[in-house]
């Protein structure tokens, strides 16, 4: 079931223009699922397993900040998407590690210049979750939670902020 939650949050989130990274976003929850299926404990299979998963975490990461730039279009949201992206190519977690660590000082950055409103907060906080995340259980959990969040913004793709002139956006 929680393939199918991940598929769906996927759906929701990117539009026609981001097709390719859908496309590569896909096969991640299966491919975890997968491993596991072929893990033994003491195997070479484990380390597979974590790969996977930290595959796994980046796409839902990727997928949220995708989320968070289309709800403001903040350029630092962007740019950790973007080096999240770019770990998805490394070969092994510590790869993963390394090209996130490289250029650290984006999440640093993320938090700083970003205009908080609530919805933003929320992707924010999940964001975050996904990254501290350590079973595929907490995953699963988080999944939920995005795809519900994601059906809740209802963000249009190529929605025009300029449109709304009459709403402030300030939190209630």
């Amino acid at each position: 079931m929680s393939a199918a939650i991940y598929q769906q949050f996927l759906s929701q989130v990117f539009s026609q223009e981001a097709a390719t990274l859908h496309t590569r976003l896909t096969p991640l929850y299966q491919e975890l699922e997968e491993a596991l299926q072929q893990a033994r404990p003491g195997r070479l299979s484990q380390e597979l397993v974590s790969f996977k998963y930290e595959r796994l975490r980046l796409g839902i990461a990727i997928t949220l900040l995708q989320l968070l730039t289309d709800l403001g279009g903040d350029q630092d949201s962007a740019e950790v998407r973007d080096l999240l992206i770019d770990a998805l190519d490394a070969p092994n977690v510590q790869e993963i590690d390394k090209r996130i660590q490289k250029k650290g000082h984006l999440f640093e950055e993320l938090y700083t210049d970003l205009y908080v409103n609530a919805e933003a907060e929320h992707v924010l906080a999940l964001f975050e979750r996904t990254l501290q995340a350590s079973s595929k259980e907490e995953t699963d959990e988080l999944l939920e939670e995005a795809l519900e969040l994601a059906h809740d913004l209802e963000i249009q793709p190529g929605h025009d902020e300029d449109e709304d002139d009459d709403s402030e956006g300030n939190p209630a």
